[in-house]
């Protein structure tokens, strides 16, 4: 009699673990590239030959910049923390500073090359990838 309760127990405590720990419910995570999860207030932006500035501000925080493009060309962030929530980079061309997180303020200086000028500004997320594109004119 004690055995068959002992049996029944161990049958019901491995039943209740197995339908605990049943992956029915579990979806797996997709692969590839993830949802918008930055969500930018603005992706593009145009400006004039004259000096520029604008405010992106973002729905999320726990993204960085992975890099900056001018013209297609790389451009070396230096010793720049991208993913601190607070920074400046600048150099000769442009300023992006971040604040709080989820304010970017792109500044361009002056376009006296002649020829147009577009600045690429690369965030991620995680799996999910999303860039800025700041035309200025000539």
């Amino acid at each position: 009699m004690m055995k068959k309760k002992l049996l029944v127990l161990l049958f019901g405590m491995f039943s209740v673990l197995f339908v605990s720990c049943s992956n029915d419910e579990v979806k797996d995570l997709p692969t590839g590239a993830s949802g918008d999860v930055i969500k930018l207030s603005k992706k593009e932006a145009s400006f004039t030959a004259e000096a520029n500035k604008i405010t992106i501000t973002t729905e999320y925080k726990g993204w960085w910049v992975n890099g900056f493009a001018l013209d297609k060309a790389r451009i070396d962030k230096g010793t720049v923390n991208l993913s601190a929530e607070n920074f400046i980079f600048k150099n000769d061309v442009f300023e992006v500073e971040r604040k709080n997180g989820n304010i970017l303020i792109v500044t361009m200086s002056k376009n006296t090359t002649g020829a147009e000028r577009v600045l690429n500004i690369g965030l991620q997320s995680g799996n999910y990838f999303d860039n800025i594109n700041i035309t200025q004119s000539k």
